[in-house]
């Protein structure tokens, strides 16, 4: 699965869509506190009123939205070689049972047993099971709109239900202010606290050992709706991968480098993420690519390379995503500080960036085109 799969699934999810059919919608009003279920509804998608399908289709939408591995995941099941995962079995009776609402019960009673403490709410589960009619492509890539399959899968959306404040009103009949405290509730569906779908999909197949999870967090995936609900195994995230990544060039290089040679790093790792966009396949990074990087950036690597991967990484074999790897070349997304100050700047230009000594004191120098600018002020430029 890369963010084009990802895309093609999101892409379709809006209301009067020819090439989606949205079945079922299942929904579970949850007081966080007793874990008690206050209120469940059923309702076909085809006959709510189109505000309701915009939202729905809305909060759907967002879980498979955000970066790989960073918020969004693609995740196995656990101890499945032979596929007799229960828990796969059981989401694939789901896709097909004739009874929805009891299917997606069972998951909502396993929520509640194993995770819901972890919310600060009371919240809505809800379900949505449908399929996705894709066009088949030529042999030249074009599309033939005249063949098409269908793709089925269902999703769970898990959202904070927000308590509305009292307010204070006046009322223009008794000419006199009142407090006002609303009886509704607010579902908070543009920020489901986490999701799945399943199954997986990648280049249009679908990937039924897999699952697709997302947690609102930011490289913080909730562990125990991952191992206890989904029954998956727990990756690294995106944030944790980079980490180890640069632990391993740390141990190589040590503790200084040149802003040039982590520039030549990076650009590297650019280079096969252009790759990776044009041939759709993810780019791994392996103990050999590893040593092709740090040798054409510069770094000699010799055999401390390959055990310090070993004994940082637990395994010969292991592989980095270039995605996860990549900061992002369009943003200044490199930050340089100290207990003085604190900048960023763009990958691309850590090559402009030196740290010299003059008469013992130690300086950052950055080389740039146009004057620099404070509090709306040009520096005045001295001679070094």
């Amino acid at each position: 699965m890369n963010k084009e799969d990802l895309a093609s699934i999101r892409r379709e999810l809006k209301v009067n869509n020819s090439k989606l059919n949205l079945q079922e919608i299942c929904s579970y009003y949850i007081k966080q506190e007793s874990k008690d279920i206050l209120c469940s509804e059923v309702l076909y998608f085809a006959m709510m009123d189109e505000e309701k399908k915009e939202l729905f289709l809305k909060n759907f939408k967002k879980l498979l939205s955000g970066k790989i591995d960073s918020k969004t995941f693609e995740l196995e099941f656990k101890d499945n070689k032979l596929g007799q995962n229960l828990t796969q079995k059981n989401m694939l009776d789901t896709l097909k049972t004739e009874d929805f609402r009891e299917s997606t019960l069972k998951i909502v009673n396993k929520i509640l047993a194993e995770t819901c403490e972890i919310y600060d709410k009371d919240f809505m589960i809800s379900f949505v099971r449908g399929e996705v009619y894709k066009s088949i492509k030529r042999d030249n890539n074009e599309i033939d709109d005249e063949r098409a399959y269908s793709l089925g899968f269902f999703m769970g959306s898990i959202c904070p239900i927000i308590l509305p404040k009292k307010a204070l009103n006046f009322d223009f009949e008794d000419r006199e202010f009142k407090t006002s405290v609303p009886m509704n509730v607010i579902i908070n569906t543009d920020a489901p606290y986490e999701g799945f779908m399943f199954p997986s999909f990648s280049e249009d197949a679908a990937e039924t050992d897999k699952v697709v999870y997302y947690t609102q967090k930011e490289n913080q995936p909730n562990q125990l709706f991952v191992e206890n609900v989904l029954d998956c195994e727990l990756k690294l995230t995106a944030e944790a991968d980079k980490a180890r990544f640069l632990e391993v060039v740390r141990d190589v290089v040590g503790t200084e480098i040149e802003p040039e040679v982590v520039s030549n790093i990076y650009t590297e790792i650019g280079r096969r993420l252009e790759v990776e966009a044009e041939s759709g396949e993810v780019s791994l990074i392996g103990l050999k690519d590893m040593e092709r990087i740090l040798e054409s950036s510069g770094i000699p690597t010799e055999e401390k390379l390959k055990s310090s991967f070993l004994e940082i990484m637990g395994a010969e074999n292991y592989e980095f995503k270039a995605s996860s790897l990549a900061p992002n070349f369009k943003t200044k997304s490199i930050k340089i500080d100290n207990s003085t100050a604190s900048i960023t700047i763009g990958p691309e230009d850590l090559k402009n960036v030196k740290q010299v000594t003059k008469d013992g004191i130690r300086y950052l120098m950055i080389r740039i085109d146009d004057a620099a600018t404070l509090e709306g002020f040009d520096l005045v430029t001295e001679e070094f």
